[in-house]
């Protein structure tokens, strides 16, 4: 009776370890879990994180992505690609194809929301979120915008995803890249053309007003040229009034000096008119120079 109890015994002990075994889990750090009950068939609403943890018999996790998980829609020969560039139309009626990627992250007390609403295969539906709101933001602008704005338009299509993401899918979109916008190659042409010729009118009207600076540059020089010549001349002909008035007084003082000095002489000598307009040319004779005097005899 005892050589059976024995292998029972042991048999019991190893079952239970088994089954105690079997009623833990673990999360890697990269995971969210849902607590999962065979049994009941049901699902804890509390989310957790990495971790070994006590379940109770007949229970595992239903395991989520923690880390960001990124979307590509390109016609590049991509190994990760989700599928090529998504096809739209511009609002004034252009065909338009993005290039885009997107990195998504399920939001940590949304992750049971996640799976009562969408279930373990939510990526599929989220691709499709991601290709009707891409594809009606892109309706919402014409061509020109999506040529001359690229990065505004990316920003709106960020921000449009990603609330609709949090409102839908329970996630987020942390980063967002419009990598390609490809519009009709004539729209394009033309386009291009159009910004050649804005450069072409910008270049010229930069060259215009470099030459009315010039040309400005150079009247305002000849004015101030003008003024220095007005000043130089101004100051020449005050010097020259200047030395006529001093030689004029000086003559004056002389001719003053002489009148009175004659005056006295003809008082003195009791000259008349005659013999002092004798005296005055003897004198004056006396006075030139020699070498430029010729007398008549």
């Amino acid at each position: 009776m005892q050589a059976c109890i024995v292998p029972v015994v042991v048999v019991v002990v190893l079952v239970l370890a088994v089954l105690l075994i079997v009623s833990f889990d673990t999360l890697e750090y990269q995971e969210y879990g849902l607590n999962y009950s065979m049994v009941l068939e049901t699902v804890e609403k509390r989310p957790y994180t990495s971790g070994r943890y006590y379940l109770g018999l007949g229970n595992h996790f239903i395991k989520f992505p923690r880390m960001v998980n990124t979307v590509l829609f390109s016609d590049d020969q991509a190994d990760l690609k989700q599928g090529p560039a998504l096809e739209s139309r511009t609002r004034d009626g252009l065909n338009v194809r993005l290039e885009v990627s997107f990195q998504y992250r399920l939001l940590y007390d949304r992750v049971y929301d996640l799976y009562e609403t969408l279930g373990k295969e939510y990526e599929p539906i989220f691709l499709r979120m991601a290709i009707e709101q891409l594809s009606i933001a892109a309706t919402e602008h014409d061509a020109h915008f999506f040529f001359t704005n690229r990065s505004s338009i990316g920003t709106e299509m960020h921000d449009k995803l990603n609330n609709h993401f949090k409102e839908r899918a329970f996630s987020e979109v942390p980063f967002f890249q419009l990598r390609t916008v490809h519009l009709p190659q004539e729209f394009e042409e033309a386009l291009r053309t159009t910004q050649v010729k804005q450069q072409e009118i910008q270049i010229a009207s930069l060259q215009q007003k470099s030459k009315t600076v010039t040309f400005k540059t150079r009247v305002l020089q000849a004015e101030q040229a003008v003024k220095v010549l007005t000043n130089q001349a101004d100051a020449e002909a005050a010097s020259i009034l200047a030395q006529t008035n001093a030689y004029c007084q000086q003559t004056k003082v002389t001719q003053n000096l002489q009148t009175t000095a004659l005056t006295s002489m003809v008082k003195a000598s009791g000259w008349n008119s005659k013999q002092l307009l004798q005296y005055m040319r003897i004198r004056a004779v006396r006075d030139h120079p020699a070498e430029k005097s010729m007398i008549s005899m």
